[in-house]
């Protein structure tokens, strides 16, 4: 029994005879299509009046379903069927690079995600894609906004650079971003062996803090539960304070903080940040002003906690 085809908003499937041609570019690109069926924006469809869909229509079509879910039926067939417009090509590479260069909102990173997926399956041979899309998932899943999402997010991460390392390509980057995977994942063991390989590939400063944390892993010095626990517990915690539910944030805040080895590895403003402004809603100024400035020492250019601060201390 074949399987039912992914629905997409605006795209209707066409099932066109088993070896139709489709050329373009003045014939210099021509590919054969059918009869697994092929995406066609609606309008496309409408405008076939019996007619076999044309190469700039099946190539519409191919970039729209691909850029919603790299991940729809037939997703590998649509890839290679893009290669035959170029166009398009630039276009997703061209707009990878622009949501790389700077620092985005977390819908950006789940759309160049996407646009890496898309690549992925157009080389599956290429080191450089999933080793880009484990880089942006890993800063996905460490943005504030997308902490109650950062176990799945992290797992991902994982599956796509472990696969880049099967596949060579920039080995020190790809191991550097896979221990932090790991090691947030509790996965110390397999963190302890990547920084091990890593060690002879980097500068001598880098070599001392990586040796540091090696030498942490085998004292036990890590943090109580695994670090992606705490960024779901951060994500609850953030919940329950839009909730109104100031003592019960506070008392997960204050739980997380209170682990040492976690705050060494992990030195994030924003938890202090929170705490703050837990505070600043149980009526607390006092400790508000106190962990604002906690969270200053870690990051002294953080605005928002200046602000806080400032009007707390008029």
């Amino acid at each position: 029994m074949e399987r039912e085809m992914t629905p997409l908003t605006g795209i209707t499937y066409y099932r066109p005879p088993a070896g139709t041609t489709v050329s373009g570019l003045d014939g210099k690109v021509s590919f054969t299509i059918g009869p697994e069926q092929i995406p066609l924006l609606d309008d496309d469809y409408k405008a076939l009046e019996g007619q076999l869909p044309g190469y700039d229509a099946v190539g519409r079509g191919v970039y729209q379903a691909l850029r919603m879910d790299p991940g729809c039926r037939c997703c590998e067939l649509y890839a290679e069927m893009l290669k035959g417009y170029p166009h398009y090509v630039s276009e997703l590479a061209s707009h990878i690079l622009m949501l790389g260069e700077k620092d985005v909102e977390v819908p950006y990173l789940e759309r160049r995600v996407k646009l890496l997926r898309i690549f992925a399956l157009i080389e599956p041979e290429n080191a450089h894609f999933p080793l880009e899309i484990g880089a942006t998932l890993l800063e996905q899943a460490c943005r504030f906004s997308a902490l109650h999402l950062s176990t799945v997010t992290l797992f991902k991460a994982e599956g796509y650079l472990d696969r880049a390392r099967e596949l060579g390509g920039d080995q020190p980057r790809c191991l550097t971003t896979l221990a932090e995977v790991s090691f947030l994942l509790g996965k110390y063991d397999k963190a302890a062996a990547l920084w091990n390989t890593l060690l002879p590939q980097v500068e001598a400063k880098a070599q001392a803090e990586l040796r540091a944390r090696l030498e942490r892993i085998e004292r036990g010095e890590v943090p109580r539960v695994p670090a992606v626990d705490y960024l779901e517990a951060i994500a609850g915690a953030m919940a329950l304070r839009e909730d109104g539910g100031y003592q019960e944030a506070t008392a997960i805040l204050n739980d997380v903080m209170a682990d040492a080895w976690f705050a060494l590895e992990f030195p994030m403003a924003e938890i202090p940040y929170l705490l703050a402004l837990c505070c600043k809603d149980l009526g607390a100024a006092g400790d508000a002003r106190f962990y604002l400035r906690q969270a200053l020492k870690i990051n002294p250019d953080f605005a928002e906690a200046k602000a806080t601060l400032q009007q707390l201390e008029q």
